[in-house]
């Protein structure tokens, strides 16, 4: 007589499934991509994906970013296992693919177009949201060369002031009552239509501009600008008494050492007087700022010597060209929070870490690196 076996049903157990995960990278242009990365994968293998996957091939001009547990952007270190440091510092596992390593002295550092296009979507984000400071004159120029760059020559039918008031890049403190005057917003008082104008009419001095051109005109005009590649750190100056001006700016060749004890971050220099010392918010940050200080002086005595002879960029734009001359003084009388209107900062407000590379005259450049130590 047959009979029946009943076999229980089994689940498979995939155990190398056990060992991936997909991790998400916000990219320049707002879109997203996916990566499947192991437990013990680095994040540059993460950051060498997408760069790849976006035809970057200058990966080394970039980073990965996260958001920390009390609500500040990281870097991801590079050589560490991705998945365990977002496990310990992100409120996420949402990463965001940003510029790390800001250049001065024009694009030459830049040589790939998919780098160079990256690059200024970066510097578009900072002037947007305020990270990089500008007046009304200077944002007309931007506009113009980054509605060039992505749109190429000026319709006159098409855009009127009405059709582009609302899709130029202005920064937001401009648009949404971050700077007021008359305690009246720039969209109240019937000055965005102003500054568009003064766009269109910069736009069309740029009549078949290439977008590279565009482009490089663009990144060297920010590159003058206050908040260029710069993070900023909250801390405060230990109580000592007032010496007068103190540094904002510290080039590597004055620096001899950074150090970093518990929350307190110190720069020595080859002048006493010019070295000095903040108290960060927590050891953690100490140790960050010390870490973000060591990554951006290996950057820049990787590429010192390149960029020391750096060519003067045929691009670099003067803002009294292209007809902006004849309404500077109507500019100035409208401009919304110009850089000469801004406090200095004082050894009380901020220290800050500054991914621009301060470059001197090549003799003056030291051929080894200062010694860089964290003390524990």
């Amino acid at each position: 007589m047959p009979f029946k076996l009943k076999l229980k049903k089994t689940r498979q157990y995939n155990v190398a499934s056990k060992s991936l995960f997909v991790i998400s990278v916000e990219l320049l242009d707002g879109g997203v991509a996916d990566c499947t990365l192991s437990v013990d994968s680095t994040g540059q293998e993460c950051l060498d994906n997408v760069c790849q996957r976006q035809a970057i091939t200058q990966p080394e001009l970039f980073g990965l970013r996260y958001v920390n547990r009390t609500q500040q952007p990281r870097w991801v270190q590079l050589e560490r296992p991705l998945k365990r440091q977002l496990e310990k510092y992100a409120s996420s596992h949402q990463l965001y693919l940003r510029v790390m390593y800001y250049v001065i002295s024009g694009t030459s550092l830049i040589t790939d177009e998919v780098t160079r296009y990256h690059y200024f979507l970066q510097l578009k984000n900072d002037l947007i949201e305020g990270r990089i400071i500008c007046d009304c004159q200077q944002a007309v120029v931007l506009a113009s060369y980054s509605r060039q760059a992505e749109y190429g020559n000026h319709d006159r039918e098409r855009h009127t002031v009405e059709y582009l008031k609302n899709l130029l890049t202005f920064p937001k403190q401009m648009l949404d009552g971050g700077q007021i005057i008359d305690g009246s917003t720039l969209a109240e008082t019937g000055r965005l239509e102003w500054l568009t104008e003064a766009v269109i009419q910069h736009h069309m001095a740029l009549h078949n501009m290439s977008q590279a051109q565009a482009e490089e005109g663009f990144i060297t005009t920010c590159q003058q600008l206050r908040g260029y590649g710069q993070e900023m750190f909250s801390a405060a100056r230990p109580a000592q008494p007032e010496r007068g001006e103190t540094p904002h700016f510290y080039r590597w060749m004055d620096i001899t050492n950074v150090i970093n004890h518990k929350r307190t971050f110190s720069i020595e220099c080859q002048k006493q007087t010019g070295s000095a010392s903040f108290n960060l918010a927590s050891p953690e940050d100490g140790k960050y700022v010390w870490w973000s200080c060591v990554q951006q002086h290996t950057f820049y005595m990787k590429h010192q010597s390149a960029l020391s002879e750096a060519p003067r960029d045929e691009h670099r734009p003067k803002f009294q060209e292209h007809g902006l001359s004849d309404s500077r003084e109507e500019l100035d009388a409208r401009e919304l929070g110009s850089v000469s209107r801004l406090e200095p900062l004082t050894s009380a407000h901020r220290a800050y870490s500054t991914s621009c590379l301060e470059l001197a005259d090549q003799h003056h450049l030291q051929h080894q690196p200062p010694p860089l130590h964290q003390s524990r």
